[in-house]
């Protein structure tokens, strides 16, 4: 019998895929969970060199079983300097992953992302919710433990839109024209910083 292992599908894949760019050569995905981005990122940018990290041990698993990554590495986010040298990568992606840490812990890997990679790209639900038990009782990793705002995202350089639907009052519809005027209406923030 399989383990049973929480999963989901991000409802912004497409928006996030038009941020990577298309000649991207590498790309290290943080929290790369059971390797959506990599998947994506490997179909649609074809990268040379492809990187994964998750602190989850099955999701490192299931990523080297299909080998969705050139490299994986079993890493606790909360301790950083990251083992990489400035700049190794094009493009860092950080997919609903932050929320998951602590503030201080999530702005020291923003600045190590910062410090690793010329583009940054991370993405966070736009307001705080408590996880199911279903989600934490499977991946214990999976608890929220931190909200992150458009200001904290902007105060660092990043390009903020909003993803997913318009969020009002725990009521979710599809809205795209408000992306750039009021990200924090929308489900998910979806952040981006190119190298200085």
């Amino acid at each position: 019998m399989e383990p049973k292992v929480a999963t989901w599908t991000r409802p912004f894949l497409h928006e996030l895929l038009e941020e990577i760019p298309k000649n991207v050569e590498s790309l290290i995905d943080i929290g790369c969970g059971r390797g959506i981005v990599g998947a994506m990122t490997r179909i649609y940018r074809m990268p040379k060199r492809l990187v994964g990290i998750d602190i989850f041990q099955d999701y490192i698993d299931f990523c080297k079983k299909y080998t969705i990554y050139d490299e994986l590495h079993r890493m606790d986010l909360r301790k950083t300097p990251l083992p990489f040298e400035d700049k190794e990568f094009c493009v860092a992606t950080c997919i609903e992953t932050i929320e998951h840490l602590p503030k201080k812990s999530g702005e020291k890997l923003l600045d190590e992302l910062h410090r690793i990679a010329g583009t940054v790209i991370v993405s966070t639900p736009s307001s705080f919710f408590k996880q199911p038990d279903s989600h934490t009782s499977v991946n214990p990793f999976q608890e929220h433990v931190s909200k992150w705002t458009v200001e904290d995202f902007r105060k660092r350089g990043y390009d903020v839109k909003g993803v997913g639907s318009i969020a009002l009052h725990k009521l979710a519809f599809p809205a795209h024209k408000l992306t750039c005027r009021f990200p924090h209406l929308h489900q998910f923030l979806l952040a981006k910083t190119k190298s200085r």
